[in-house]
């Protein structure tokens, strides 16, 4: 098994290191694709000398199409040797139990040879013959995305909806398998993946969904220090949603209290650096 880090990633200046550090025990390589950053993304990465024996820096990465960029990301894993890859946006903190016990679990489970895809199940009643049983190719993660009053705080919207919803918002296949994964065609907001049959991989029988499995999404926090011009919003939203406790079984990603991680405004604020 070989997990691979994907992370394309623009104007990511305030949370890529804390993103790419947080996976960094976890992946076998690190691949960063920056699609034209305009503010110290690249500085950042660059100089992030603590993961360099897993870091592989591609500037200028991609077009206007988001499935071009994408199959290329996909196909530079493949030809490195990997067996799954670990979706990273540049806003994804990991916290160190929930994705080692996710690195762990790919591992326990793998076959040699490999098992069946799709897995050989007859599903015939009173019938002893083994079958494949569970093929594990993609897990799901529930983020959570902390509010502005402290790191051990989320949104009210974390907590809406039941661990039966597997929508986009409510989980996220963070960790998916390279076998016949393929995107679906279409492109900025409404691009996803397929797998073996055309499934999409959120419709996958091979897909483990699990609630007790978190990561740290700051999509509502700043960023990028870049503003619109002449008007001084920030260019990504920041939205104040409101704090509450997060679910039970989420864990502070260890890498937000690492000294040497750079200064942002929300770290700041929470008296981190």
């Amino acid at each position: 098994m070989k997990l691979i880090a994907l992370s394309m990633v623009k104007n990511e200046e305030y949370w890529i290191w804390y993103a790419l550090s947080s996976v960094f025990p976890f992946v076998d390589e690190i691949l960063l694709f920056d699609n034209y950053s305009e503010d110290r993304t690249l500085e950042v990465v660059r100089g992030m000398e603590h993961i360099g024996s897993k870091l592989t820096i591609f500037e200028n990465f991609g077009g206007s199409s988001e499935q071009e960029n994408r199959e290329c990301c996909l196909e530079e894993a493949r030809a490195r040797g990997g067996s799954h890859v670990l979706f990273l946006d540049g806003d994804e903190v990991h916290n160190e139990a929930d994705l080692g016990f996710a690195r762990r679990l790919l591992e326990l489970c793998e076959h040699n040879p490999p098992l069946s895809d799709p897995p050989r199940n007859h599903g015939i009643p009173r019938n002893h013959e083994p079958t494949d049983g569970i093929l594990v190719k993609n897990i799901g993660f529930k983020p959570i995305h902390p509010g502005f009053e402290g790191p051990r705080t989320s949104i009210p919207l974390d907590h809406s909806q039941p661990d039966t919803d597997h929508g986009c918002y409510n989980f996220a296949i963070r960790i998916a398998s390279l076998a016949n994964l393929h995107g679906n065609g279409e492109e900025w907001g409404r691009h996803g993946y397929l797998e073996t049959g055309d499934m999409y991989i959120q419709s996958s029988a091979q897909t483990l969904w699990c609630p007790g499995l978190h990561y740290y999404h700051f999509t509502h926090h700043p960023r990028s220090p870049l503003r619109e011009p002449g008007k001084g919003n920030w260019i990504r939203p920041v939205r104040d949603f409101g704090s509450v406790p997060p679910k039970p079984t989420a864990r502070v990603p260890e890498v937000l209290f690492d000294p040497r991680g750079p200064k942002n405004p929300t770290l700041q604020a929470w008296g981190l650096n």
